[in-house]
């Protein structure tokens, strides 16, 4: 902050001088004055202009010796004041030693009245402390007040602690005018700055004014019962604020004037009771004049804003827009999971399917099975079952001759047949409902998707709540001669994100960020978009790292393998692995076990629950008619913190390998499309250095005897990379099946390590 020539330097430095007067005035010879010089020397108050007021406002002691002390302490912490700028350094801790420094002269030469009543206790040297102690304190209730009002006040709501710091400081401040002027004066003063309140605010704030104003005369008096007035004239002005202006001010006044002459305010000369009447009725009169619309200019100016500043608001709508971005593209894939499951209704195959479980039942162990089937027999079969499929049942009429004719049992045929029929008819309704329902949710998920992205792509800035932090960081940046003028810290990882030249020395800036954060950050990404600035990326890399590996065998006589597994990064600090089984093997089991992949890593790039996961592919899978069913291993592995929360649906066992153990993850649930009410076996477990994790899909857990034999085999391993235990565990099960595949075999492995 410096000195210039505008009105609002003018004022700031205007208001300083008056209140460093009132402090000296609040206890007499206790310079509570220091604590808001020093706390103005912090906030960054112009070197020269503040001392010197400091030092002119000291003249209200009446007393040199106070005035040179008070020139000592002007003189010394601007001194200090004056290094710290210049080596680009800021003061924390240390400024408690400093005005320690400042005040033990103070503690030494001051003058001391005394204190009557205390006898024994009466000492000067440590009332004179006591006092010191008390301008220690009151300099950090100064600072937190200072600091508001200056720095934050017009941007985000002042915090209940620095709420209470202005109110101490007012408080101190308010001591002093009473001091200086009395109680007459005061209370007329007190009457019109309630007025103001009142009418700004328009709000119970009036009465915390009214508490603030009333605490100086209690303090002086030791009397409580101007709390007790100051707090019903704030009420009754609230009351009468809605019936005009002039209205409210001549009730606060009144009451005010009620007041001062029952507490012995106008025992005094004639002259001085015309001076205090005169100067109640100009503070009364003049907060009425503003119109309401004037009072709600200065309330949206000097108030509290509802809004935060543009910068933040940016920042926090990009990242809206990026969460959102993301959980459209869930939706996205809900869509096409139900389209890639959708089938179209094959009537022609589904009569096929009539006749030949017409003819198993009825012709096989028919002594004429092999006559019939050199004539037109089967040809009244088709008659029939289109026959039957429009009217919905079949009787004796409708039988074709190519039956009648040929057929023995032509009353089994029909008996059967009508049977099918109804079965054939459910088919039908089922498979249409289960068709429309899929269409339905495939749609509703694409309007979903389409409206989330069209937010994000509205949405599409950044926030920060580390604003402080990224001041810091700037200023450390500059000391060290790296411009910066840009730099945001976004997300719980701290990502920081600046705004340098393209020459800068990349270097510095990270040497400086682990200084300055206490973390190792390393750069992500960097974007020149002209010659002379880059956008650089910094983030804190993760304690651990994972390999991975992967092992597997198809089932013979099948082109593909029914299981899917999967190893993603969540964000630069987490990863997912998972393993789907789905049932069966082929083409179909494929189909299955990849849309729940694909529907996991969605669903976790987005960061949803778990839950949320598991359930909406549990609904997809049992949407359809036919059995679709997928064993799932899920883990999700923190590299900060080593923790993994696994879960389990159907699945064999998962196993952590140690160097001198195993730890078995069991699964007590079915698996997914199953059970409409989904139950996973949930847990999570503390990697260490070293550990690996395998998944293992019943193919494989089949080959072995029994669990115990797979973990004797596998306690027989030494620690390995998690590519060589891949292949080992797949290579031991193939033998054990002497090189037959039965089932789909797949092993998943990642080992977690340390960097």
């Amino acid at each position: 902050m410096s000195v210039k020539l505008n009105v609002k330097s003018v004022i700031l430095y205007a208001v300083y001088a008056v209140v460093l007067v009132l402090m000296n005035k609040a206890l007499e010879g206790v310079p509570l004055s220091l604590g808001l010089y020093f706390a103005m020397l912090l906030c960054g108050a112009n070197i020269i202009a503040t001392p010197l007021l400091y030092v002119a406002a000291s003249a209200v002691h009446l007393n040199y010796i106070l005035t040179l002390l008070s020139l000592f302490e002007a003189g010394f912490l601007c001194a200090v004041t004056f290094i710290y700028r210049r080596t680009k350094r800021k003061i924390r801790f240390e400024a408690a030693a400093y005005l320690a420094i400042s005040l033990s002269l103070y503690i030494v030469f001051a003058p001391w009245k005394g204190i009557e009543g205390l006898g024994a206790l009466n000492n000067e040297f440590a009332l004179k402390a006591i006092a010191a102690v008390a301008v220690a304190a009151f300099s950090f209730f100064c600072f937190r007040t200072v600091y508001a009002l200056l720095f934050r006040v017009y941007r985000c709501r002042l915090k209940e602690e620095e709420l209470v710091c202005c109110g101490v400081v007012f408080t101190a401040t308010g001591t002093g005018l009473y001091n200086l002027i009395g109680f007459g004066f005061y209370t007329a003063v007190a009457a019109g700055l309630l007025i103001i309140c009142v009418r700004v605010a328009r709000s119970p704030a009036a009465v915390i004014t009214a508490l603030v104003l009333a605490a100086p005369p209690s303090l002086v008096t030791f009397n409580p019962s101007p709390l007790t007035a100051y707090v019903a004239s704030a009420v009754f002005v609230l009351l009468f604020s809605k019936a005009g202006r002039f209205v409210a001010g001549a009730v606060g006044g009144g009451l005010a004037a009620v007041y001062c002459y029952f507490s012995g305010g106008y025992d005094c000369s004639a002259v001085l009771i015309v001076f205090k009447a005169l100067l109640l009725f100009c503070c009364v009169l003049l907060p009425t004049l503003p119109s309401d619309a004037f009072c709600k200019k200065i309330k949206s100016a000097l108030l509290v804003k509802e809004v935060l500043p543009d910068t933040a608001v940016t920042r926090s709508r990009r990242r809206t827009s990026e969460k959102l971005y993301r959980i459209s593209e869930v939706f996205r894939e809900i869509e096409c999971a139900f389209n890639a499951l959708d089938e179209d209704i094959n009537e022609k195959s589904a009569r096929d399917r009539i006749l030949e479980d017409l003819k198993e039942k009825c012709c096989k162990d028919c002594d004429k099975n092999k006559k019939c089937a050199k004539t037109n027999v089967y040809t009244g079969f088709k008659k029939l079952i289109d026959t039957g499929s429009v009217k919905g049942k079949v009787s004796l009429i409708d039988l074709p001759s190519e039956i009648t004719v040929n057929c023995s049992d032509a009353s089994g045929v029909l008996k059967r047949l009508n049977s099918l029929i109804a079965e054939y008819r459910r088919f039908m309704t089922e498979a249409e409902n289960a068709k429309s329902g899929r269409a339905l949710l495939a749609e509703q998920a694409r309007g979903v998707a389409e409206v989330m992205k069209s937010c994000a792509v509205e949405l599409c800035k950044s926030y920060s709540e580390y604003s402080e932090l990224e001041e810091l960081i700037k200023v450390k940046l500059s000391a060290n001669g790296i411009p910066c003028p840009e730099l945001y810290v976004n997300g719980e990882d701290m990502e920081i994100t600046a705004v340098t030249s393209a020459n800068t020395n990349l270097k510095a800036i990270t040497r400086t960020l682990a200084e300055t954060t206490q973390r190792r950050y390393i750069l992500k990404d960097k974007l020149c978009y002209d010659n002379e600035k880059c956008s650089l990326v910094f983030c804190a890399p993760p304690r651990l790292d994972a390999a991975f590996g992967v092992a597997y065998a198809i089932k013979k006589g099948e082109k593909v393998s029914g299981d899917t597994h999967s190893v993603i990064k969540i964000n630069e600090h987490s990863f997912l692995m998972a393993l789907s089984d789905g049932m069966g093997s082929g083409e179909y089991a494929k189909k299955v076990s990849s849309t729940a992949i694909s529907l996991i890593e969605a669903f976790y790039r987005a960061e949803m629950p778990e839950g949320t996961v598991l359930n909406t592919i549990n609904k997809l899978l049992s949407f359809n008619r036919d059995e679709r069913f997928t064993c799932i291993d899920i883990a999700a592995v923190n590299l900060n913190t080593g923790i993994a929360n696994f879960v389990k649906i159907g699945s064999p066992a998962g196993i952590i390998v140690r160097e001198n153990e195993i730890k078995v993850l069991e699964s007590q649930s079915l698996p997914l499309g199953i059970l409409d009410n989904l139950r996973p076996t949930v847990c999570s477990e503390q990697l260490k250095n070293g550990d690996i994790v395998v998944f293992m899909s019943d193919g494989i857990t089949s080959a072995f005897p029994s669990q115990t034999d797979l973990y004797a085999f596998l306690q027989e391993l030494k620690p390995l990379n998690p590519q060589s235990l891949a292949d080992k565990i797949l290579a031991d099960a193939l033998a054990r099946t002497s090189q037959t595949v039965t089932d789909d075999m797949t092993v998943l492995c990642t080992r977690i390590f340390e960097k």
